[in-house]
C-alpha cells in the first residue's frame, strides 16, 4: 500500500513539474512577442526623421538584436512552420521600417505601411503563442485560468502600444488623422478597457500581495492618467488638421514612459504566477518524500530483525575483511570502524584504526610536499615545473572547436624597483602582479610564475581575439595597480606580453614562439600586447563583443 500511495504521490509531482515546465515555455513565447512588440517604439522614432537618429538606430539595432537572441531560443519549443512565417514576417517589417527611415521626409504612405507591417510581426507570432497555450490546457484543463490570464497580460501590453502606433504616420507627416485610424485607436481603447476590467475579475492572479497591488496601481495611473490622455489629445488635434503639440519622437519617447509601469507589472504577474506553480512542483516534491521515508520506516521494521543478526555477527567480521583489502590497496579505512561483537575481535579493530591513522598522515605530508613542489612560495602561483607538467595535455584540443593560446609577460624594468625600493618591495610588487592576474582570469586557466619576474597563462578559446582581449585586460589590470613603497611614493609597475597560439605546437617551440612576441612587445616600447608574427597573418579573427581590432594589434 505504501508503494502505491508512492506512485501516486510520485506522479503527481511529475505532473507538477510537468505544468511548470510548460508554463516556463509559455512565459519565454510571451517575452520573445513582446520584443517584438517593443521594436515599435524605437521604430517610430526612427521614422520620423528628427534629430538625433543616430541614437534612435543604436535602440532600434539593440531592441532587433534582442529580439533575434529570444527568437533563437523560441526555435527549438515552436512549431516550424509558425516559426519561419513569423520570421518572414518580422524581416519584411524591418525592411519596410529601414525604408521608411531612409527617406527624408518619409511619406505617409511609406510610414503607415511600416506601421502596419510591425503588427502583422506580432499577430502572425500569435499563432505560436496560441499553439503553446492550447497544447498545455490540454495537458491539464487546470491551467486554463492561468494561461487565459498570461495572455491577456501580454495582449493588454501590446494593445496599449499599438494604440500608439496608430497615430504615429500623421505625426511623422503632421497630416490629419485618417478616420481608418481613429476608428483602430477607438476599437484598441476599447479593448484596453475591457482587458483592465477582465484582470480584476481575478485578483487571486492579479494582486498576489501588496508588491503587485501597488504596481498595478502605478501602471493604472501612468497609463490612464497619461498615455491614454496624451493619445486622446493628439487625435483630438489631427481631427482639426494636423496642428499637433508633439513631434512624432517626442510622442514616442514619452509614452514609452508611460506604458513602463504596465510592462513591470505585467512581468512581475508572471514572474509570480510561476512561482507558484514551482511552489506547488516542490511541495509535491516534498510529499513524495514524506511517503518515501514512510515506506522505508515499514520496511526498516521488518527487516530490524534480520539486519540486527547481521549486525552482531556477521557484520564485524565483514568490516575487517574490508579493512585489510583497503590496507592492501593503500587505501584510508573509513573511521570509526563500529564493533559491537564478540569482544575478542576489539583488539583487530583497534590495531586497523591504528594502522588507517598512521596512513592518513603520510598521505597529507605526501600532498603537502607535492603542493610545495609545485607551487611558488611568493606568489602561490603554479611554478615552472607545475606549468610545463599541467599545460602540456592542455595542448590538445583537437576536436573541441577550441585553440590553446600562451601569454608571456614580463614587468618591465623589474630590475630597476629592485635597486631603487629594494627587494621587499621588489616581492610585493610580484605578489600584487600575481594577485591582479588571478582575478582576470577563469577559474580553469593554468597562471604560473616561470622565471623571477616572468609570468605566464595558458587558455583555451574559440578565438584569437579571446586571448587577445584577456591579454589586454590583464595589462590594464598590471598598469593600474596602486602599490605604495615604505616612504609612501607609487610604485609604477607595467608588463609586456605576448600571446602565441598553439595550433599543435610542441610545448618547447610554443614557449619560444610566445617568448618571440614577447621581446616584440619590449622592443616596441613595452607596457604592450604582440602576436606571435606567426599567428598575425590568421587575423583579423572574431573578436569579443566591444573590442578594437586595431587596439589588439598595438
Amino acid at each position: 500500500m505504501a508503494g502505491i500511495i508512492l506512485v501516486h504521490v510520485c506522479q503527481r509531482f511529475l505532473h507538477a513539474r510537468h505544468n511548470v515546465a510548460g508554463l516556463e515555455q509559455l512565459r519565454q513565447v510571451l517575452d520573445t512577442a513582446n520584443r517584438i512588440s517593443a521594436e515599435r517604439a524605437p521604430s517610430n522614432v526612427l521614422m520620423s526623421g528628427e534629430p538625433g537618429l543616430a541614437s534612435a538606430r543604436d535602440r532600434l539595432r539593440a531592441a532587433r538584436a534582442e529580439t533575434d537572441c529570444a527568437l533563437a531560443r523560441d526555435a527549438a519549443i515552436v512549431p516550424a512552420a509558425q516559426f519561419q512565417n513569423a520570421v518572414r514576417y518580422l524581416a519584411q517589417a524591418r525592411v519596410l521600417v529601414d525604408r521608411a527611415a531612409s527617406q527624408a521626409p518619409a511619406g505617409y504612405d511609406t510610414v503607415q505601411h511600416a506601421v502596419d507591417a510591425l503588427f502583422a510581426a506580432y499577430d502572425t507570432y500569435q499563432a505560436a503563442i496560441m499553439w503553446e497555450a492550447a497544447s498545455l490546457i490540454r495537458s491539464d484543463p487546470e491551467l486554463a485560468g492561468s494561461v487565459q490570464h498570461a495572455l491577456l497580460l501580454s495582449t493588454l501590453r501590446d494593445d496599449a502600444g499599438r494604440l500608439g502606433s496608430t497615430i504615429i504616420a500623421p505625426l511623422v507627416v503632421r497630416t490629419a488623422i485618417p478616420p481608418p485610424n481613429i476608428a483602430a485607436g477607438d476599437r484598441l481603447a476599447g479593448r484596453i478597457a475591457m482587458q483592465w476590467q477582465m484582470l480584476a475579475l481575478n485578483p487571486d492572479l492579479t494582486d498576489r500581495g501588496p508588491r503587485l497591488t501597488a504596481l498595478r496601481t502605478e501602471a493604472e495611473a501612468a497609463f490612464f492618467g497619461d498615455g491614454l490622455p496624451l493619445v486622446t489629445r493628439l487625435i483630438a488635434e489631427g481631427t482639426h488638421g494636423g496642428a499637433y503639440t508633439r513631434s512624432a519622437a517626442a510622442f514616442s519617447n514619452h509614452y514609452v514612459e508611460t506604458l513602463t509601469p504596465l510592462e513591470i507589472w505585467r512581468t512581475a504577474c508572471l514572474d509570480t504566477l510561476l512561482s507558484h506553480y514551482r511552489q506547488r512542483a516542490r511541495r509535491a516534491l516534498a510529499l513524495a518524500w514524506v511517503v518515501g521515508a514512510m515506506m522505508l520506516a515499514v520496511v526498516g521494521l521488518i527487516a530490524g530483525g534480520v539486519l540486527l543478526v547481521h549486525r552482531r555477527v556477521l557484520r564485524p567480521l565483514l568490516e575487517a575483511s574490508e579493512a585489510v583489502v583497503a590496507l592492501v590497496h593503500d587505501q584510508p579505512v573509513r573511521l570509526p570502524l563500529s564493533h559491537r561483537g564478540s569482544p575478542e575481535l576489539r583488539p583487530l579493530f583497534a590495531a586497523v584504526e591504528l594502522l588507517d591513522v598512521k596512513l592518513r598522515e603520510r598521505a597529507a605530508h605526501a600532498r603537502l610536499l607535492k603542493h610545495q613542489a609545485e607551487t611558488d612560495e611568493l606568489t602561490r602561483l603554479l611554478n615552472r615545473r607545475a606549468f610545463r607538467m599541467l599545460g602540456k595535455p592542455r595542448l590538445d584540443v583537437a576536436g573541441s572547436g577550441r585553440r590553446a593560446f600562451l601569454i608571456l609577460l614580463d614587468i618591465d624594468h623589474f630590475k630597476s624597483i629592485n635597486d631603487r625600493y629594494g627587494h621587499t618591495e621588489g616581492d610585493r610588487v610580484l605578489v600584487a602582479v600575481a594577485a591582479a592576474l588571478r582575478a582576470h582570469v577563469r577559474p580553469d586557466d593554468l597562471v604560473a610564475r616561470i622565471g623571477g619576474e616572468e609570468f605566464a597563462i595558458l587558455i583555451q578559446a574559440h578565438t584569437q581575439g579571446t586571448a587577445l582581449s584577456l591579454a589586454h585586460r590583464l595589462r590594464r589590470g598590471v598598469d593600474d595597480l596602486e602599490i605604495l613603497s615604505a616612504d609612501g611614493a607609487r610604485i609604477s609597475v607595467t608588463a609586456s606580453f605576448g600571446v602565441a597560439a598553439g595550433d599543435g605546437l610542441p610545448w618547447r617551440q610554443l614557449i619560444a614562439k610566445a617568448d618571440a612576441a614577447l621581446y616584440a612587445a619590449k622592443r616596441a616600447g613595452r607596457n604592450r600586447v604582440r602576436l606571435a608574427e606567426q599567428d598575425v597573418f590568421n587575423w583579423p579573427q572574431p573578436l569579443p563583443a566591444k573590442t578594437d581590432p586595431a587596439r589588439h594589434l598595438a
